[in-house]
């Protein structure tokens, strides 16, 4: 079997009984990760966009938009709510969960599908995620090119790919239909980095989800598409890489031996793209460590991570998890990096905007044999000091504990406490949940209104 076939065997053969207790474990808490930072979305301006543009379609009301009380066509839902998933950039690092969730979520809602499939589903497709960022962007974590490095994001591209797996696993697609839903998602794939810090970054991945269900349905019903798309000449692999580039052996490594959500996917502890991360935490560690205010800085020095975090000058809130000037500034003046800071308002600030003058670019520097330099801060102040830190590490939410703390601050953002509460309830029995369309009830209706 050629890859396109294997991966659409592997998912279609595997089930809930066929996976590792520990994977469906750590799986529940990404899913409840992600549920969170679409609720807290849901209050955003791109979601009053999106949500007038769905009553303008006026599509059948098939499955639940997360946190309005609007329902829509199947793959409209997943498109909105994978658009969500993705607006404040404060999903787990990998970006998944955003494309895969929201496509298995919409089609299993009108299918009656349980908790167990939804589970099977977004693990599998989470696979499915994984290996192919692993084969086509293997460049990329060598130093060596990738299309990541070229502009393309994963998240529109392979992530097309991932949501048609998951929703094929739910309408129980057979081998034969699976691959060819790979080859109509393929059709579907687009996305670039340079969207990063507008509203159309979050687009990509509810176009991925979208991408995923179209597919899946269309393969169900006897469409047809190329079988063969990922190796084939002219495929979807050949399109995306250079010749060499591509890693077909990580494609298909230990498959079905070793699930990926067996380890926990980094997740966030500020509502950024991550490479802005380790720079937020040396510099609140040296701002609490030397005690300086914005008066005192004559600079403050860091990489700005260019490729991820474009927007140096941002206008707008969305903007600002993708700026390094506003987010280290918005650290300087208020000693954190919250959800709360990102707001027009804030981007506008005269202080803000005095103290992002002071934000410097500075490459890391690259030393022999290092995957990833540390990020190195340094700040200047006014007497002549001079502090510097180097951070290698990036730190994540990794106990329970940790994780379902920030799902409630984020979804008190849309719902009651007593339906979040509900909803973490479910979702940490979802294996036992009887029809997914429960989880929406929570997510979605009039009467989404906070304690």
């Amino acid at each position: 079997m050629g890859p396109t076939e294997t991966l659409a065997q592997f998912v279609v053969d595997t089930h809930l009984r066929d996976i590792p207790s520990k994977a469906v474990e750590i799986s529940k808490l990404v899913i409840l990760d992600v549920l969170g930072v679409t609720l807290a979305a849901a209050r955003q301006p791109v979601a009053r966009i999106l949500n007038e543009y769905l009553r303008e379609c006026g599509a059948a009301p098939k499955a639940g938009v997360i946190g309005s009380e609007l329902r829509t066509d199947t793959a409209l839902a997943a498109w909105a709510n994978g658009s969500l998933a993705f607006v404040l950039d404060f999903d787990d690092n990998i970006h998944g969960s955003t494309h895969i969730v929201p496509a298995a979520l919409a089609i299993g809602e009108g299918n009656n599908a349980t908790g167990a499939t939804l589970l099977e589903a977004y693990i599998l497709g989470r696979d499915i995620c994984f290996r192919l960022d692993a084969a086509l962007d293997a460049g990329r974590r060598k130093n060596q090119g990738g299309p990541t490095s070229r502009g393309w994001f994963a998240g529109g591209t392979t992530g097309s790919l991932a949501a048609a797996a998951a929703a094929g696993k739910v309408l129980g697609l057979n081998a034969q239909q699976m691959a060819t839903a790979f080859g109509i998602a393929a059709s579907g794939a687009g996305g670039v980095r340079r969207n990063f810090g507008t509203m159309a970054k979050a687009l990509q991945t509810g176009n991925a989800a979208r991408n995923g269900v179209t597919a899946a349905v269309l393969a169900q019903k006897g469409f047809s598409a190329d079988q063969t798309i990922l190796e084939a000449p002219m495929g979807f692999a050949s399109a995306l890489c250079l010749e060499g580039e591509c890693d077909w052996d990580a494609l298909t490594k230990d498959l079905g031996k070793f699930f990926y959500m067996e380890q926990l996917p980094p997740i966030k502890r500020f509502p950024t793209c991550t490479p802005a991360h380790r720079p937020i935490e040396g510099f609140l560690a040296l701002r609490q460590q030397h005690g300086f205010t914005a008066e005192d800085i004559e600079s403050v020095e860091s990489d700005f991570h260019l490729r991820s975090l474009s927007r140096t000058d941002p206008q707008e809130a969305i903007a600002g998890p993708n700026s390094m000037p506003f987010i280290l500034a918005i650290a300087l003046l208020d000693g954190k990096v919250t959800l709360e800071q990102f707001t027009d308002e804030k981007i506008h600030d005269p202080r803000v905007r005095a103290a992002m003058t002071k934000v410097r670019h500075r490459p890391n520097e690259r030393r022999p044999g290092q995957m990833e330099p540390p990020d190195r801060i340094t700040v200047k102040l006014k007497n002549g000091a001079v502090h510097t830190i180097e951070v290698a590490e990036r730190a994540t939410l990794k106990t329970t504990t940790e994780i379902y703390a920030k799902y409630m601050s984020c979804a008190t953002m849309t719902l009651s406490r007593t339906r979040a509460e509900q909803l973490g309830q479910l979702i940490d029995q979802l294996e036992n949940v009887p029809d997914i369309a429960v989880l929406m009830t929570c997510m979605n209706g009039d009467e989404l209104t906070i304690d």
